[in-house]
């Protein structure tokens, strides 16, 4: 009985051994199927890296040959080709190629033959603002709208909401300077300074959003030129909206994104860190020594005339152009900037850069007050030809100043 009963016992158990077997095997499999998958993954984004790279590589040799060829004043070459190309990226698919997006849309700009509804949506992707899940968008808006209202209600006083803005917050002297700077936000711009009842909303929706912003920033606070920095994102987003009343949607939207954009310029605005490696001077000083590199001339004859960087490119980088270039060139400038797949104050500063290259040899044969008048109160340009500059310099591509 007991060698009838063992052979069952040895037969169960050489089949257990046979599970096991198979078992370890297939989890042998499943690791080894697992680190191949990886090892795909990885060479995958490898790929589509150097392919980005090499496209705005690509695009640096059209630049240095545009430049060649026509002076920068000539049409950029392709445009209906990329206009497709990020409509494309934007529109194809349940999921957006951010990577793809940002490319397209740092060379040279957003076109803005579509009521800037492309520019706006652009910018929320390059900031984070909307996923890449196209399914995603309406839910997200819809909730940091509402999470925005919250703040607003919060924060913002309402007892009485016929007032005009000033007379909730007497006394208080974050409102009084947010007043007094929205007051001031182009005023040559119809948006900003429509006397009507749009106009009068429009304003309160700005001077509300800094308000918040301070209130939930209070280690920065409000600091002069913030308002230039919203005004441009409020503008984008309020005219690409199909209903232009809906104008409260357009603050939080813009309230979220300058929220990003400030996180990286932020250290600009501290006075605290001027004399840092964190701070405006060392920014100012990344300028002198990138201009060196790329307009030597340029450079050697300005710092010959103690004509510091300080001395003009200051409000460049603190107001990120908004008070130095037309409305709309101001916009293609932010374009490239934000959609730069570099760093945006490395872009911010290679944009600084070209803005002096563009004008190099006409500072070149100026003198001090010349000069001066020149790069504090800059000429009229083709803004793509600052781009193209811009756009060229990582690649060390030397252009004709």
């Amino acid at each position: 009985m007991d060698a009838a009963s063992a052979t069952p016992r040895r037969a169960r158990a050489d089949a257990g051994e046979d599970d096991g077997g198979a078992s370890t095997s297939a989890a042998r499999a499943l690791v080894t199927w697992a680190r191949a998958r990886g090892r795909a993954i990885r060479d995958g984004r490898r790929r589509r890296a150097r392919a980005m790279e090499d496209e705005r590589r690509a695009h640096a040799a059209r630049v240095a040959r545009a430049l060649a060829s026509d002076g920068g004043s000539g049409a950029t070459s392709g445009r209906g080709g990329r206009r497709a190309a990020l409509v494309e990226a934007l529109e194809g698919g349940a999921r957006v190629d951010a990577g793809r997006v940002r490319t397209l849309a740092s060379d040279g700009g957003v076109p803005d033959d579509d009521d800037g509804r492309t520019r706006a949506l652009v910018w929320k992707l390059c900031l984070g603002y909307l996923p890449e899940e196209r399914t995603r968008w309406a839910s997200v808006e819809r909730g940091r709208r509402e999470a925005y209202d919250g703040f607003v209600e919060e924060f913002c006083a309402r007892a009485d909401a016929r007032a005009a803005w000033m007379e909730r917050y007497v006394g208080d002297a974050i409102a009084e300077q947010i007043d007094r700077d929205v007051m001031r936000v182009h005023p040559d711009m119809h948006f900003f300074n429509d006397e009507g009842e749009d106009g009068r909303r429009r304003k309160d929706h700005m001077r509300d959003a800094l308000y918040v912003y301070a209130k939930l920033n209070p280690g920065v606070g409000y600091v002069q030129g913030m308002h230039e920095m919203f005004g441009c994102l409020y503008y984008v987003f309020a005219t690409s909206m199909k209903d232009e009343s809906n104008t409260r949607a357009a603050a939080a939207d813009a309230f979220y994104c300058f929220t990003e954009i400030f996180s990286e310029f932020r250290d600009v605005f501290v006075k605290e860190l001027d004399a840092t490696d964190q701070g405006v001077r060392a920014y100012l000083d990344a300028l002198s020594d990138m201009l060196a590199t790329h307009g030597p001339e340029v450079h050697g004859h300005l710092t010959s005339m103690n004509l510091s960087t300080s001395m003009y490119a200051f409000r460049w980088i603190t107001l990120l152009f908004t008070q130095d270039f037309e409305f709309a060139d101001v916009l293609r400038l932010w374009d490239v900037m934000l959609a730069s797949p570099r760093s945006r104050m490395e872009c911010l500063l290679r944009l600084c850069v070209a803005c002096v290259l563009n004008i190099g040899t006409e500072l070149i044969e100026g003198d001090f007050a010349t000069c001066m008048k020149m790069l504090q109160n800059y000429p009229p340009v083709d803004i793509r030809r600052i781009t193209r500059l811009a756009a060229a310099l990582p690649y060390g591509i030397q252009l004709d100043a």
